[in-house]
């Protein structure tokens, strides 16, 4: 696992531990990614928590929070699977220059 893996991986656990406590994230699937002006990697990171209101609340509000990876930031959280105490998460995280 890279540091960008590794830190993203910590970021989202504490972020998702300060709400949701037990909360736990782990990766699954990274790959390089590119436009015109910009590189990074998007990852895709499973969440499990307790399902319970604050979770949703966490969940819901994880587009716009701050969630800090040294050298990257990230520019998108998008949600693309969701279960009983389990939400999927895309980061799109774009290298600082």
């Amino acid at each position: 696992m890279s540091r960008l893996e590794r830190d993203l991986i910590r970021a989202v656990a504490s972020s998702a531990e300060q709400t949701v406590p037990g909360a736990a994230a782990s990766l699954v699937r990274s790959r390089d990614w590119s436009s015109s002006l910009f590189s990074g990697m998007r990852l895709t990171v499973e969440i499990k928590a307790d399902e319970n209101e604050a979770f949703e609340i966490w969940l819901a509000d994880l587009p716009e929070a701050e969630i800090a990876v040294r050298g990257y930031f990230v520019a998108s959280a998008d949600l693309v699977e969701r279960r009983e105490g389990v939400a999927v998460v895309e980061f799109l995280l774009v290298e600082e220059s």
